[in-house]
C-alpha cells in the first residue's frame, strides 16, 4: 500500500513509518511547513527521512495554517478563553489540507504518530481510544471521509516502547519528548498575540462579591484555574474562576468556586450521533490530560448541554469537550459557558 506518513521531527512519527516500512508498504514522508518555529523540526524532519531511507514532500502551507489555526487562537484569547489549537491544526491542516495533498499525490492512506485506532465496522470508520496511551481527544474533530484514509501504527504501543524502538534505530536525541502544545509559539503567547493587535491593558480583580482584590497585568495573561502570578493577597487561596473581556475584569474566588457539574458545548461536531433525540449518556473529557467522567448530554437551540454525575475542576471556555461512549469517541465540541 502506497502510505504517506506525516512527519513532524518527533519520534512518534518516526517510529510510525518505521513500522509502516517493516510490514513492507511503500512509504513517504510529507511535512507542513507553517511557521517560523519549524526550523529545528525541519532539521529533524530531513534526518529522520534519511535515517529511514524514505523520500520526503515538503509543502508550504504557513498562509493557510496562519487563516485556519493561528487567527482561532487568537480570537478566542480576545473573548476570554483558553484555546487548545491542536484539535484544529488536525482538523484543518494535517489531516485535512495535509491529507488532500498526501492523496493527489497517490498516496493511499495518510499515517500520524498519535497514540489511537481507527475501526472500521459495517463500511463505517470509529475512532477508538490507543490501547495503552491515548491521543484520541487531538483527534475528535475528524469526520469518517478522514478516518477512512487514516492510518495510526501507534494505537497498540506505550510510549516507552516506542523510545526502546527509536533507541535502537540511532533516532531518539537527548531531550526529545512529547510534542509541544502550541507548536507555533516561541516564547510566550502573549508576545504573538501582542503582533496581532492583541494586548488588553491592565484592570480589575475581582471576587464573587465585586469587592476589588487588586489589578491584573491584562486578562490574555490568565486562565480559569490559575491561582499564582495573580499578584494578590487572601487569607485563603483565591483562584481564577471567570475572566470577563469585554469588563476587562477577572474574577476570583476559592477553590470550590471552580466546580461545575453544568456546561455548555458550542458547535458540536459528531463522527457518530447517537441514537434518538437525547439525551444521551456518555463520558466527557473537558481537556486533554483530563481523565473523563461520566456525564448526560442533550441539544439545546443549536448546542449541548453537558450535565456531569459530579462536579468537574475548573471546565474552561475554549478547551474541547469530547464524547466517549465505552472506548469510541463519538464527538466533541467546544466549551463556551460554565455554571
Amino acid at each position: 500500500m502506497r502510505i504517506a506518513v506525516a512527519l513532524s521531527g518527533g519520534i512518534d512519527s518516526a517510529i510510525a513509518a518505521y513500522l509502516l516500512k517493516e510490514e513492507g508498504h511503500q512509504v513517504w514522508g510529507i511535512t507542513m511547513v507553517h511557521c517560523p518555529t519549524m526550523e529545528a523540526s525541519m532539521h529533524r524532519v530531513k534526518e529522520i527521512a534519511g535515517r529511514l531511507h524514505i523520500p520526503l514532500i515538503t509543502i508550504n502551507m504557513k498562509e493557510a495554517f496562519y487563516r485556519e489555526v493561528i487567527i482561532p487562537f487568537a480570537e478566542g484569547y480576545a473573548r476570554g478563553e483558553t484555546p487548545n489549537p491542536c484539535p484544529l491544526c488536525n482538523q484543518r491542516m494535517k489531516l485535512g489540507l495535509l491529507m488532500e495533498k498526501a492523496l493527489r499525490e497517490g498516496a493511499e492512506k495518510m499515517a500520524t504518530g498519535h497514540y489511537a485506532k481507527v475501526m472500521e465496522k459495517e463500511n463505517s470508520y470509529h475512532l477508538m481510544k490507543g490501547t495503552e496511551e491515548d491521543q484520541s481527544y487531538l483527534l475528535a474533530l475528524l469526520n469518517e471521509d478522514q478516518l477512512c484514509h487514516l492510518i495510526l501504527p501507534l494505537g497498540d504501543l506505550t510510549r516507552k516502547k516506542v523510545k526502546e524502538l527509536a533507541h535502537h534505530l540511532g533516532i531518539l536525541k537527548k531531550g526529545d519528548r512529547g510534542s509541544q502544545e502550541i507548536c507555533f509559539v516561541d516564547g510566550h503567547y502573549t508576545q504573538l498575540l501582542k503582533t496581532l493587535g492583541i494586548s488588553p491593558g491592565p484592570g480589575p480583580i475581582k471576587d464573587e462579591k465585586g469587592e476589588t482584590k487588586g489589578m491584573h497585568k491584562g486578562y490574555i495573561h490568565y486562565t480559569v484555574g490559575q491561582r499564582r502570578g495573580l499578584g494578590i493577597s487572601s487569607r485563603r487561596p483565591l483562584y481564577v474562576t471567570r475572566i470577563l473581556p469585554e469588563e476587562n475584569t477577572i474574577i476570583v474566588g476559592p477553590r470550590e468556586a471552580l466546580l461545575s457539574k453544568r456546561l455548555t458545548v458550542n458547535a458540536p461536531h459528531w463522527i457518530h450521533r447517537p441514537r434518538g433525540k437525547g439525551p444521551w449518556r456518555v463520558a466527557v473529557k473537558i481537556r486533554y490530560r483530563h481523565k473523563e467522567s461520566p456525564a448526560w448530554i442533550k441539544e439545546e437551540g443549536g448546542c449541548l448541554t453537558v450535565l456531569f454525575d459530579t462536579p468537574q475542576k475548573a471546565p474552561t471556555p475554549g478547551q474541547l469537550a469530547v464524547f466517549y461512549m465505552d472506548n469510541e469517541v463519538i464527538g466533541g465540541g467546544w466549551i463556551r459557558k460554565v455554571r
